[in-house]
């Protein structure tokens, strides 16, 4: 039988994996978007990155993330949201 903490750092890296692939997810909207001559390209993939973005944004803090794993998950929210202010 797993302990809860087991269960607990299983939960958190499952959370924080699918947190960073939802970032990941978002950034290739937006470049996506940058690329896209299509005006309904552009307004579909920066809607899809401000709802990674704001995601990320809200369940960030229920994780406990490590030093290295918070260092990439901030690059990558930073990095998400340069590319969206560079879209406005």
């Amino acid at each position: 039988m797993a302990s809860k903490s087991m269960h607990a750092e299983r939960y958190t890296s499952a959370g924080i994996d699918s947190l960073a692939e939802e970032l990941g997810l978002g950034i290739k909207c937006c470049e996506v978007a940058l690329s896209s001559a299509s005006a309904a390209t552009w307004d579909r993939r920066i809607k899809g990155a401000q709802r990674a973005h704001d995601i990320a944004q809200r369940f960030v803090h229920r994780f406990r993330i490590s030093g290295h794993e918070a260092k990439r998950i901030n690059h990558r929210i930073v990095h998400l949201k340069t590319l969206l202010e560079e879209l406005k």
